[in-house]
């Protein structure tokens, strides 16, 4: 063959390998690129939805300690009430002295045919038809004894918006005799955005089974304006859906597309939504995504270039090299950011697992901690015979001191008992506030006798606090504690609790600053 022949036979022969190589180079920078960056928008994905449950979760835990709290409050009244032992009024106060938050502004009562017969706010002097109203109509129809909540509404007495929590008043013959409410204003139940940090779009929602909003934020900014706006249907309003999930949807309120987390409470027919931005959430793999273009097209350009000079075919074949090596490096590099937000996932999982055992305030653990501890105990006790106390602490005259003070030395005289209380107890002992101003302590392999000398002991220590409330004041504090102990024939830790809450009730009725053991056993100051 002459030399020209063999020259263009070789010219084709490498345009062809360059050509097979430009392709097959190209292909696979695509390929590995456009891999990664799917993988990492999974992983955001992934963060996101775990993140928006678990907030949705932690929110629900929230909402439900404070509708459980109304809900005992409103059983306190109507069981005073229905015994007679005092005028609903006198009833109301003395709740009020003892347990009823201060979220609560209005307590009112209305007769079996729709007329108020009573508010805390100002004496009844004329009759005000509220037969009309939702919560009224529900519990005249509906036989069940059960809480009802309202969506949000205008007060005709308080000239306020509130959401009313309402039970029905049964007289001692057992037939409908009218409904208690209890009035709570609708941005307490938003206060939980307070210990979250929520994005620009980002929003925290509680609504009800009918599509109600009953609280909404957004980016940290409470939305007053959709107050009882019903939304469509949602998939958690189904029969079927599970009690909680994610999903991602458009909102039918501001139109923004976010990933949806929900949690049910289907005692009370509520659903606690968290709704994380969609576009925040995938900013980083967005990110990924541009600069994956950006590496594809330069490579993508550079292998043309080589592909061109085929009189430089080994220089080609270097170039794809130190491409290739590019290419690891930065895989490398993807790989360890992987690993690092798998860390940040891990961390932030831990955060929230603590987050929703902890109180926020007095740093100690929280009701769900502290029944979780006890619900084992319990079991150890049946299995084994080992005894245990419960202690239930409440600080007398709280609502005084926040209403003279202010709420910011009511918080100080709560961190500043929990301090005291917890230089007194055990490693093996658990300390929980479970309320306001109402605290736990759980005494593992302590019977009745050892449970009162601690108590004592946490009473007088507690006695010689005091508290600076500024501008040369302060503030001292006395605590009543309720005792029980374990028994064989204890059918749960709510029993138990009871029990030392009874205890608590007969130290508060007997002058306060005192330790009594369920069964009326009491030191006295």
């Amino acid at each position: 063959m002459p030399a020209r022949g063999k020259a263009r036979f070789h010219l084709r022969v490498w345009i062809s390998v360059i050509a097979i190589a430009f392709v097959f180079s190209a292909s696979s920078l695509c390929i590995i690129t456009f891999d990664n960056v799917r993988d990492y928008r999974n992983l955001d994905q992934k963060m996101a939805e775990s993140n928006v449950l678990m907030t949705s979760k932690a929110y629900s835990e929230y909402v439900l300690r404070i509708i459980q709290k109304i809900d005992q409050t409103a059983q306190i009244i109507l069981s005073e009430y229905r015994e007679g032992h005092a005028p609903l009024d006198s009833i109301v106060k003395s709740a009020s002295s003892i347990i009823m938050p201060e979220y609560l502004f209005q307590v009112s009562a209305v007769n079996k045919n729709g007329f108020l017969i009573f508010s805390n706010l100002s004496k009844v002097t004329e009759p005000i038809d509220l037969s009309d109203r939702e919560h009224f109509r529900i519990h005249l129809e509906d036989k069940r004894d059960f809480l009802y909540i309202s969506k949000p509404v205008l007060g005709r007495v308080s000239r306020k918006w509130s959401i009313q929590f309402t039970r029905k008043i049964i007289n001692k013959q057992g037939e409908f005799d009218g409904v208690i409410v209890l009035s709570v204003d609708p941005s307490y139940l938003a206060n939980f955005s307070n210990s979250v940090l929520l994005g620009e779009r980002d929003a925290i929602g509680l609504s009800r089974y009918d599509g109600a909003i009953l609280s909404r934020v957004v980016g940290g900014i409470y939305q007053e304006q959709y107050f009882g706006t019903v939304i469509g249907s949602r998939p958690y309003m189904s029969a079927l859906a599970p009690d909680a999930g994610v999903y991602e949807a458009e909102s039918p309120v501001d139109g923004v597309q976010r990933f949806v987390g929900y949690q049910k409470l289907r005692d009370y027919g509520l659903v606690a939504v968290a709704l994380f931005d969609k576009e925040a959430a995938f900013a980083r793999s967005d990110q990924a995504l541009s600069t994956a273009y950006l590496i594809v097209g330069a490579g993508t350009f550079l292998l043309a270039l080589a592909s061109l000079a085929s009189a430089l075919a080994i220089r080609a074949v270097l170039h794809e090299y130190v491409i290739e090596q590019t290419m690891n490096a930065e895989l490398r590099t993807a790989h360890d950011e992987l690993a690092v937000a798998h860390a940040c996932l891990k961390m932030r999982e831990e955060e929230l697992v603590v987050l929703s055992e902890t109180d926020p305030l007095c740093r100690i653990a929280n009701r769900r901690r502290f029944m979780t501890v006890a619900d084992a105990e319990l079991i150890r006790h049946r299995r084994y015979r080992r005894i245990f106390s419960l202690l239930i602490l409440d600080v007398d005259h709280f609502k005084a001191i926040n209403d003279t003070h202010g709420h910011g030395v009511g918080d100080a005289v709560l961190v500043a008992l929990a301090n005291t209380i917890k230089t007194r107890l055990r490693e093996t002992d658990t300390f929980a506030r479970i309320g306001g101003e109402e605290f736990a302590v759980f005494l593992p392999e302590t019977d009745v006798n050892g449970a009162l000398s601690l108590a004592e002991d946490m009473r007088q220590a507690v006695s010689r606090t005091c508290i600076d409330a500024g501008e040369g004041r302060t503030v001292s504090l006395t605590v009543s504690i309720g005792i029980a102990c374990s028994h064989r024939d204890s059918a749960s830790v709510s029993d138990i609790l009871n029990n030392a809450d009874h205890a608590l009730y007969a130290a508060k009725r007997g002058g306060r600053n005192r330790s009594m053991v369920e069964g009326n056993h009491t030191l006295p100051v």
